[in-house]
């Protein structure tokens, strides 16, 4: 089964109206339906959390419709990525080699670890992974 990497910028469109919204929803769609497993590391869960508690504090959702969409995300039960020291150094490393976050590190890496795909929406990762690891843009994402 093909596996792809997502990133939070992806995992947050899953539950919250944002641009490419459509875009996230069938992405998850097909994950559900298992046309393709879907991976992470654990950080998308803190930063997933994080969004949501944002989108509360602009008043976007309420908390209640916050906490069943974290809990959602958590039934999804997608694949989790290790926290091995080979991921999080090399994705430490890379993120000062490239000036890049070391969030944003830690996806890049973990899809060059898994040789899978890393899917993301955020334009400056997409960058960022460029000659390093195979990224497609949410918006571009067709099921190959």
């Amino acid at each position: 089964m093909k596996v792809y990497v997502v990133d939070a910028s992806v995992a947050a469109r899953f539950l919250l109206g944002e641009d490419l919204e459509d875009e996230a929803r069938a992405v998850l769609e097909g994950f559900v339906e298992g046309r393709y497993d879907l991976v992470a590391p654990p950080v998308v869960v803190y930063e997933v959390g994080n969004a949501l508690r944002a989108a509360v504090a602009r008043g976007e959702v309420d908390a209640g419709e916050a906490r069943e969409a974290f809990g959602f995300f958590l039934r999804l039960n997608l694949g989790r990525i290790g926290a091995s020291s080979d991921l999080l150094g090399g994705a430490f490393a890379f993120s000062i080699d490239h000036g890049i976050s070391y969030y944003d590190g830690v996806y890049i890496w973990s899809s060059k670890m898994m040789d899978a795909p890393l899917l993301t929406a955020d334009d400056g990762q997409l960058e960022a992974a460029k000659g390093v690891v195979s990224a497609i843009h949410l918006k571009d994402f067709t099921l190959n």
